[in-house]
């Protein structure tokens, strides 16, 4: 697969994760008051292409 069409086929018209994405999560971890235990915080995109399933794809 080249990656243009890798391109095509997974990333456009698909929304991926930015780093500000997990910058925040991880402020927001850090800053919980000492009572939030949390153990595990998983990140996904709203719009995304997983194996498997069908998600839509904004177009425009």
């Amino acid at each position: 697969m080249t990656a243009r069409l890798a391109q095509r086929q997974f990333y456009d018209g698909y929304e991926s994760l930015k780093p500000e994405d997990i910058a925040d999560a991880i402020e927001f971890a850090v800053d919980s008051p000492r009572h939030v235990n949390i153990g595990h915080i998983e990140i996904l995109p709203t719009f995304q292409v997983p194996g498997g399933l069908n998600f839509e794809r904004r177009e425009g």
